[in-house]
């Protein structure tokens, strides 16, 4: 049985560690590459695990404060957005209904950022799965069935 990588994500053998690399949980291809990107990985996942929380503490608005500094774009843009729901509504229960009808920018800046995806699970988000799912229907041009009902 093997370890899991924490950069990768993925559950490797045991010979895909160094020494160290089984301390930390990062394999070896994930330790050569730079610092920066594996730091700007671990960044983007806590962020995501901080939006997936029941209650933004004020610690995790200092984080995502010191966040916003990063050098990494990327990183810095979604502790931004991350902070601004945890200002408007640091507790979970109904926070993106909340959102969707009181502060509709942030919301689009979460489906912008992929924030979203952080609740696609726990979220009533099936219907907007359904409604993707039936305009991409809709936009079927042919129809498949012929006069008797067979599949051409």
């Amino acid at each position: 049985m093997g370890h899991y990588c924490r950069i990768c994500g993925r559950e490797r053998p045991n010979e895909q560690f160094s020494g160290k690399g089984h301390r930390i949980h990062v394999c070896k291809r994930c330790n050569a590459k730079p610092k920066s990107e594996r730091q700007a990985i671990e960044d983007t996942d806590s962020i995501f695990a901080i939006m997936q929380q029941s209650h933004i503490s004020e610690k995790n608005v200092a984080r995502l404060k010191k966040l916003t500094e990063s050098k990494n774009s990327q990183v810095a843009s979604l502790a931004a957005v991350v902070l601004k729901v945890a200002e408007v509504k640091p507790y979970k229960t109904r926070r993106l209904k909340f959102l969707a009808k009181m502060h509709p920018e942030i919301m689009r800046d979460l489906e912008k950022t992929g924030l979203i995806s952080a609740y696609t699970r726990e979220w009533e988000g099936s219907e907007i799965f359904a409604e993707d799912a039936a305009d991409s229907l809709s936009s079927f041009t042919g129809d498949p069935f012929d006069e008797c009902g067979d599949l051409f």
